[in-house]
């Protein structure tokens, strides 16, 4: 929920489009498709998760396609990097406390509590929820609401623990939907956790 509102805010100046793939730097951990009945369990118990991937935004303005790089310092950051056409729109971090939210096209920040985004999604939005959906348990979170969260093509990573490379978010009462396929999955190697505001950005008021 709270991922649709920051993504539909940073995608809001992009047309429908096919974006280039980023750049992969590093490795790229080997995955194993399994059988359902082979999996593993989904992954736990790491420090640090991160992964890039793309993701199509659906509503009633059409289709727009972003690029993406997502980082968890698990029950600390939540940190979010979205680029098209190779040109970042927005990063954003999230705390348990806080938010704070660039917007590359606009020019305009955010930086503050989760007041304003529950009162726009109109759901009591916090960091835990976030970190929950992001890390595969959204489905659970989020039953009986108006959102709904499914993951789809689980892959093993090693012998011992799998992961989703297909997460779909829907917004039911407003027609959204963010579908993302994830790919480059790291466990326990940090990654970037700040943002900087720059000067002559202006602060936008939600």
């Amino acid at each position: 929920m709270l991922c649709c509102g920051i993504l539909l805010l940073g995608m809001s100046g992009c047309a429908t489009a096919q974006v280039a793939q980023d750049t992969i730097a590093g490795p790229q951990i080997d995955t194993v498709l399994a059988s359902v009945d082979t999996m593993p369990p989904l992954a736990s118990g790491y420090q640090w998760l991160s992964y890039r991937g793309k993701a199509d935004i659906v509503d009633t303005g059409g289709t727009r396609t972003c690029n993406f790089f997502f980082v968890n310092r698990v029950d600390s950051i939540i940190y979010l990097n979205v680029s098209a056409y190779g040109i970042e729109v927005m990063r954003a971090v999230l705390t348990p406390d806080s938010i704070k939210y660039v917007n590359k096209l606009t020019y305009q920040y955010y930086a503050g509590t989760y007041a304003p985004l529950r009162l726009l999604l109109k759901r009591p939005v916090n960091f835990a929820l976030v970190q929950d959906i992001l890390q595969g348990y959204g489905d659970e979170r989020l039953a009986h609401s108006s959102f709904s969260c499914e993951y789809h093509d689980f892959a093993a990573m090693d012998s011992t623990r799998s992961f989703f490379t297909e997460m779909i978010l829907k917004d039911l009462n407003h027609l959204v939907e963010i579908q993302a396929h994830l790919k480059v999955i790291r466990f326990d190697v940090p990654g970037p956790t700040g943002i900087k505001i720059p000067e002559k950005f202006t602060e936008l008021k939600l």
